[in-house]
């Protein structure tokens, strides 16, 4: 028969090649990321921490929680890459600006080439503020009152204080109490003192906790009949370690029995004998002496009884302020143009005022208003709220307190604001020509903001506008960006910058084989690399790499290695170029590893 033969192959081996045609196939179909949404590791009044696991299932992958009232969620957390493993990994996401006390839906969601999973459904409650209960005042006299009521502080951190007054705009409170943190009402009970005789008084029970504040109802009380008046005078004859107490006291028509109590706070702790007045309806002159005092202010009032009750003069200093005591607390509630400031003052006796300084370095610049601390003897909280700052900046501040006895100043404290907008990069290494994503989201979380992507490469005095892009749904952004050198990048709107981030950048490294038993090599980047040296490199058993030959480069960039070094038999090479021979703004390069069989 005319033409060429051809030898036909065997059923049995195109059978074969089929099936193997196959296999490949399914070994290259990519498979969905595996997604399991995991428990809620910590929960407050607005924030929560969730977390789930993800498993790329050997495709580049990307994660993100939805969150929301309902299982339509509608809230989303920035996506965040993982990589292309087939391994599990653990991923959180901290949940902010959540309300007290709601149920809140959410999961953990995964997407790759291979499609998207939706891990189940978890859900979690934020804390709730405490519940309070006002009850009726008890053991009321003419002078003195037991309030009363309850607290459920629902799990968190909690006090509470009376409030008091002959009005129900009240305008004294009780000292602040600990409620604790359980999870049921809790009985509290202050007595009050100091009250006028024959007079309604209205309180009520208030409490607070990181969940917010509440106010319990209006109850009143009337104190009993006429019990005697006790004023308080200026203490006279004093000196480095005696004086004189004075005051009048109205017995009205009983007999009274009076003293002075006094201290070095408006505890006092000491009080003079106790004295008999025999009956009487006008005001009579008493005083006591005291000794044995030290250097400070003393505190002191009269106090006077009969069988209608016991009547307290006001309080009253003597002697000399030492200096405040001041701390400087944390900043809380920090956002992009403010944070609240907080602190003690100790006024150690004397009237004392206080005030925040703050500013960009510890010589501050800027203060809050000076506000009254009183003249106690005890640390009073402070806060101060402030504004009109810069996003993403750190800010020093400390807490400054004045009295007679001198200027005191607490500790240097720093805080950063909320940055306008974050800043993340698929990688901070990058390859010559090869694409780097950044991405971020916005604070304000809206849609339409326009982002400034700013870059800076090695040698530039100064960021310079690499491009503009407009946020999507829940104010997030991307832009690909194809360094050619080691660049620093940040992102910029209207209300500030992001952090910035420095992506490194490799030369491009080639290597193929060419005729003649010899290697190619050629080296890409934004520069030439004409003289400058490259080494071929044989891995060893032990995943070591050893240097088996070097080549200066071309004016191409380009050179060529001989293969007669390598060992007969196969060899896995690669050819290397040190950062030393990369130059400024490059890193070290690799090219890709080549099989060689000599």
């Amino acid at each position: 028969m005319g033409g060429v033969s051809r030898k036909l192959r065997s059923p049995v081996a195109v059978a074969a090649t089929v099936a193997a045609l196959a296999v490949a196939a399914v070994a290259h179909a990519a498979s969905p990321p595996a997604a399991i949404t995991g428990p809620v590791t910590a929960v407050g009044a607005t924030t929560a921490t969730v977390s789930g696991t993800v498993n790329p299932n050997g495709d580049a992958t990307s994660w993100h929680f939805d969150y929301g009232t309902t299982t339509s969620y509608g809230t989303s957390t920035s996506s965040t890459s993982i990589g292309a493993s087939t391994a599990n990994s653990s991923v959180t996401s901290n949940l902010t600006g959540l309300t007290p006390g709601t149920v809140y839906h959410y999961r953990v969601v995964a997407t790759s080439a291979g499609g998207t999973t939706q891990g189940a459904d978890g859900i979690f409650t934020t804390s709730a503020q405490p519940v309070v209960e006002t009850s009726a005042a008890v053991s009321v006299t003419a002078t003195s009152a037991a309030l009363n009521g309850t607290v459920n502080p629902n799990g968190r951190a909690t006090t509470y204080w009376f409030e008091y007054g002959k009005t129900t705009s009240y305008g004294t409170k009780t000292p602040v109490g600990n409620a604790g943190s359980g999870t049921a009402p809790t009985p509290v009970s202050v007595v009050i003192g100091r009250l006028a005789s024959g007079q309604t008084y209205h309180f009520r029970l208030d409490a607070t906790s990181d969940a917010g504040t509440a106010l319990g109802g209006d109850v009143s009380f009337t104190t009993g009949g006429t019990g005697p008046a006790a004023t308080t005078k200026a203490a006279t004859s004093v000196t480095s370690t005696s004086a004189k107490l004075n005051g009048t006291v109205n017995p009205s028509g009983q007999t009274t029995t009076w003293y002075f109590d006094y201290g070095t706070s408006t505890a006092y702790g000491l009080k003079t004998p106790v004295t008999t007045i025999n009956g009487g309806t006008r005001n009579v002159n008493v005083s006591a002496g005291v000794t044995g005092l030290g250097a400070g202010i003393y505190h002191f009032r009269l106090v006077a009884t009969n069988g209608s009750g016991t009547a307290y003069g006001s309080d009253l200093s003597f002697g000399s302020a030492g200096p405040p005591v001041v701390q400087t607390g944390s900043a809380q509630g920090a956002s992009t143009t403010g944070v609240t400031l907080t602190g003690s003052v100790n006024p150690g006796g004397g009237a004392t005022n206080w005030y925040f300084e703050y500013g960009a370095t510890t010589t501050y610049g800027t203060k809050t208003p000076a506000k009254s601390a009183g003249s106690g003897t005890s640390p009073t909280g402070v806060s101060a709220a402030i504004g009109n700052l810069a996003a993403g900046t750190t800010y020093h501040y400390r807490l400054v307190a004045t009295n007679s006895g001198g200027t005191s100043y607490g500790s240097d404290v720093t805080f950063t604001t909320v940055a306008a907008l974050t800043l993340l990069s698929s990688t901070v290494q990058s390859v010559y020509g090869h694409p780097v994503t950044l991405s971020g989201v916005v604070a304000s979380r809206q849609t339409g903001v326009t982002v400034n992507v700013l870059a800076q490469p090695f040698g530039s005095p100064s960021f310079s506008t690499a491009a503009s892009v407009q946020t999507g749904a829940g104010g997030t952004w991307s832009y690909q960006a194809r360094p050619k050198l080691l660049t620093t990048y940040k992102a910029s709107v209207t209300d500030g910058a992001s952090n910035t981030i420095t992506v490194g950048v490799r030369p491009a490294v080639s290597l193929r084989v060419i005729t003649g038993n010899r290697f190619a090599t050629r080296v890409v980047a934004g520069k030439s690399f004409a003289g400058r040296t490259v080494q071929l490199q044989r891995l060893l058993p032990g995943n070591r790499w050893v240097t088996v030959a070097r080549v200066r480069l071309n004016d191409k960039s380009g050179g060529v290695f001989s293969a007669l070094v390598l060992p007969r038999g196969t060899s896995l090479v690669r050819v290397a170029m040190s950062v030393n021979q990369a130059g400024a703004g490059y890193l070290g390069a690799f090219s890709r590893t080549v099989s060689y069989r000599r």
